[in-house]
């Protein structure tokens, strides 16, 4: 909603700001400035300006009316707390036929000028300049246009107009405020439908990161289903070890339990019978271990899924109060961000699947970890071409790590490693009992034993979910 330049001419001669005083600027955003004003026949009141959107605009602020400040103080925002607090607009004037508004400033007998260019693209601004037009700070400095401090700002006038601009049709008690009214009803719907794109973005992430994970679980079920054959085979192996002669690869036995019937069974050569029967229960406890768990993942995912969804499902419903749905989809976008604990000792820590995975970013993070912080059974993950952090994934007594677990954490080393631009990154990984400190080594230097490698591409989706912006 550009404003024309007969449009800025009503709301100026509304504002009647000459003779008004600056007591505090305050930079809302990137492209908006509130100014906090005072004269005695109104005494306190703000004006709003915003340059280079589609909003881009100016307007009193109704009295109570909340504007956003920015996390960090601004650059501008600084120069203009020391060198514009205090002045008086001497003058409030528009060039002709223009979106561009001049105030003039008596700071205790210092003059300057405020341009403010209402324009769309490149020439928007907020400029500062002496009286001379000498620049002295620019909400927007832009050198190809030679709009930087000192430079000598270019003021040119129009004598026309292409063509004729009226004031748009409006009600209330004043343009001023109409605009102010307008502009809020189109940034509280702009704000929605963002936050509804970036619900509904969260929600598909979300989804599709349970939905590997169940698939995963449900490949791990399919192919350790048939754990009690293994029993069954040790069981007959068992009953006829005196037949095993060491050096065998198989040897096929009687079961006399199904008619009799011939059952071939593998062997390893290198051991014993009784360590090749032992091997087999070992094979059938596995098997079952990682069966019972593989179902127990994947019901808790499916209820998880079922959960994230209907809860997404609801913070994006239209209720027909605008105020409440964003306040909802705000909610929603803080209760499902990365949470990541930092006070409980050194590096990072977040969790996947129930697990939580802790990250080193440096050798004395991931020293301190090695010493303090983790035990033989959590699982370490490092780059093997890379220097970089040490990664951990807790124990869970019970529970065998899924493979997106495992992911989300050799992301988080890459992400902490002199390799985290390569396309492709192998690491290994084994638990913290199998590592060994190097004999007069650096920091926190280890050597793995009995490693496994993982061959990854690194994942940004990953990491969004995973860390706050600040740690990506």
């Amino acid at each position: 909603m550009s404003l024309n330049y007969k449009e800025i001419e009503l709301i100026l001669s509304e504002s009647e700001l000459e003779g008004a005083k600056i007591q505090k600027v305050v930079q809302s955003s990137f492209h908006s400035v509130t100014w906090e004003l005072y004269d005695r026949k109104r005494g306190r009141f703000s004006f709003f300006t915003e340059i280079g959107t589609p909003q881009s605009r100016l307007h009193i602020l109704s009295p109570g009316a909340k504007t956003a400040k920015t996390k960090k103080l601004q650059r501008f925002e600084q120069y203009a707390r020391k060198n514009l607090e205090g002045s008086v607009i001497t003058s409030c004037r528009q060039l002709p036929f223009d979106r561009a508004v001049v105030w003039d400033l008596d700071n205790h007998e210092r003059k300057l000028r405020i341009y403010f260019r209402f324009y769309s693209g490149p020439g928007a601004n907020i400029i500062v300049t002496d009286q001379d037009n000498v620049i002295q700070d620019l909400l927007l400095r832009r050198p190809g246009r030679d709009e930087m401090s000192s430079e000598t700002l270019k003021v040119e006038e129009r004598t026309s107009s292409e063509r004729e601009f009226t004031v748009r049709p409006w009600t209330g008690a004043s343009f001023s405020e109409f605009i102010e009214r307008t502009c809020a009803k189109e940034e509280s719907q702009d704000l929605h439908s963002q936050l509804v794109r970036q619900v509904t973005a969260r929600m598909e992430h979300e989804l599709s990161r349970l939905s590997t994970s169940i698939r995963s679980a449900e490949k791990s079920i399919e192919a350790n289903k048939d754990y009690e054959n293994l029993r069954y085979q040790a069981d007959l192996l068992s009953a006829s070890s005196y037949l095993i002669r060491r050096g065998q690869d198989s040897i096929t036995v009687k079961d006399w339990s199904r008619g009799g019937s011939d059952v071939s069974i593998p062997l390893d050569k290198s051991l014993t019978p009784g360590a090749n029967v032992q091997a087999l229960y070992d094979r059938y406890q596995k098997a079952k271990g990682t069966y019972d768990n593989a179902v127990e993942e994947r019901d808790r995912l499916n209820a998880e899924y079922s959960a994230t969804e209907a809860r997404f499902n609801k913070a994006l419903e239209d209720t027909g109060d605008e105020q409440a749905d964003i306040r909802r989809l705000k909610s929603i976008l803080d209760k499902t961000a990365p949470v990541v604990q930092v006070q409980e000792g050194p590096g990072i820590r977040t969790s996947s699947g129930g697990f939580q995975i802790i990250a080193g970013r440096n050798a004395k993070e991931n020293d301190e970890l090695l010493r303090h912080y983790v035990k033989g059974n959590d699982m370490w993950l490092h780059t093997r071409d890379f220097p970089g952090g040490y990664v951990f994934i807790k124990f869970r007594r019970d529970k065998t790590i899924p493979l997106e677990v495992l992911l989300d954490a050799a992301n988080i080393a890459v992400l902490y490693s002199k390799g985290r631009n390569n396309s492709s990154v192998d690491l290994y990984y084994t638990q913290v009992k199998y590592l060994r400190r190097a004999k007069d080594g650096k920091t926190g230097l280890v050597l793995p034993t009995q490693e496994k490698n993982l061959t990854i591409k690194p994942d940004p989706a990953r990491i969004a979910r995973l860390l706050p912006k600040e740690e990506r």
